[in-house]
């Protein structure tokens, strides 16, 4: 077996060039001894580490860069090691799926409450490391607030356990540097691998609790009235268990779809309140699980000219970008048709919470994005409209792949990571954190 048959596949980002002379090593441990000694490799020979979970991120974290590295994959280790029904836990390898975790404890009448698009691939340590959600996160919020405590491998081979207060180690020097600037949680959250190999998480599960259901269709004349109706649930804290929106799609994929609309699913006793926010079709259970479906096929199918590219994951629109959807768009759409690629199809969760570098918590839609990539277009030009996008969304005040995120552009959680390791060191997937991040990626598509 040649090492581009181990490594080439789980990546689901355009950043997929590969110079697999620089890959030294593949690892699928099973253990937490097994990644010790993955790492003392790495150590011994001056690599750095990439852990790669299922690949289902988009900013290319995964690849590991053009260093000369080892990868670590979690594939392997996917056990549940406890379960405790009475204090609301499981404890699990790092990489195992929200599937697979639901289908054991569903049984018990218990669920885990995380639940991307990509949740029958996507391991738990790599939706920590991306801090993703899904459609549901507006009501049980991203992987950050459903995970109770981790356990890491640094690069030098100290273990540490963090949670929501700090991090707890044998090494008390370690553990007072780490406290004192404040690590927690919500820093191992969205960090991209670049600070540890997690062995162990442990998330919170929940009762299921059976509640009435009601299904809606609301159309829209334009987008801003679409985004005014979602402020306003998001203002008056409606809970709505389901919100999907489809802002638009190209003909050659629409069928009878009439975009824009908004996709919803909440408890019958918000119908009232619903119902002074848009004006929704009622689903019956059939109609519901069609439009769901949809929606989940939406960005699979292909135009009948041209390749679909997923070249911006992502928008997070808030505060008067929400307000002012159907402009936004626009000059996002501008932005693209200037730069040669054809808008294909834009949908996603709303309402929807993400967090920004701060870790203060933002609420609005989540938009991901389609486009045709026009026949002829270099890998560099492509990846100059992904900077181009990251430019505008800061000029349009909207966060840029809030799921995914984008954190070489997000100084605040840039400062913060440097600043943890600056403690225990730097050889995680350093290349995202360095200034060459942009020419490395650019290189890569």
């Amino acid at each position: 077996m040649k090492i581009r048959d181990v490594v080439i596949g789980a990546n689901a980002s355009m950043y997929y060039k590969l110079n697999f002379k620089n890959i030294k090593g593949v690892y699928y441990p099973k253990t937490e001894q097994d990644v010790l000694a993955a790492i003392a490799h790495a150590k011994q020979n001056g690599f750095t580490v990439t852990p790669k979970g299922g690949g289902s991120g988009l900013s290319g974290a995964c690849t590991g860069g053009n260093d000369q590295r080892v990868m670590i994959s979690t594939l392997q280790m996917k056990e549940i090691l406890t379960v405790s029904k009475d204090q609301g836990y499981i404890d699990v390898q790092p990489g195992i799926t929200p599937d697979k975790i639901n289908e054991f404890i569903a049984p018990m009448g218990l669920k885990f409450f995380v639940a991307p698009s990509s949740r029958d691939v996507a391991t738990v340590a790599g939706i920590l490391s991306t801090d993703g959600g899904g459609n549901d996160t507006w009501i049980n919020g991203t992987m950050r607030d459903n995970t109770i405590r981790v356990k890491m491998v640094l690069y030098d081979g100290r273990l540490l356990t963090v949670d929501s207060k700090g991090v707890r180690r044998n090494d008390l020097e370690l553990e007072e540097q780490l406290n004192k600037i404040g690590m927690t949680i919500h820093d191992v959250a969205s960090s991209h691998g670049t600070l540890g190999f997690i062995t162990e998480l442990r998330l919170l599960i929940r009762p299921t609790v059976k509640e009435a259901l009601m299904g809606g269709l609301a159309e829209f004349p334009e987008c801003n009235v679409l985004g005014q109706a979602l402020h306003e649930m998001i203002r008056k804290n409606i809970k709505i268990n389901y919100g999907e929106v489809i802002t638009e799609a190209h003909v050659d994929v629409r069928e009878d779809l009439r975009p824009p609309l908004h996709v919803v699913e909440f408890p019958v006793e918000l119908e009232s309140e619903m119902r002074e926010i848009i004006d929704f079709r009622r689903l019956d259970s059939k109609e519901l699980a069609r439009m769901k479906d949809v929606r989940v096929k939406l960005p699979k199918r292909n135009p009948k000219v041209g390749i679909q590219v997923a070249l911006f994951e992502g928008y997070g629109f808030y505060d008067e970008s929400l307000i002012k959807l159907q402009d936004s768009i626009d000059s996002v759409n501008t932005l693209l048709i200037e730069h040669g690629m054809t808008p294909f199809a834009k949908y996603g969760h709303g309402p929807s919470k993400w967090y920004t570098g701060d870790n203060s918590a933002t609420y609005g839609l989540i938009l991901h994005s389609r486009e045709i990539k026009p026949e002829g277009k270099r890998g560099q030009e492509m990846f100059d409209t992904v900077l181009a996008i990251v430019e505008k969304c800061n000029e349009l005040k909207v966060t840029p792949k809030p799921e995914h995120k984008w954190p070489f552009s997000d100084e605040v959680k840039r400062k913060k990571l440097e600043e943890i390791r600056t403690v225990i060191g730097r050889s995680f997937n350093p290349f995202l954190l360095s200034p060459e991040c942009n020419d490395i990626l650019g290189s890569m598509v």
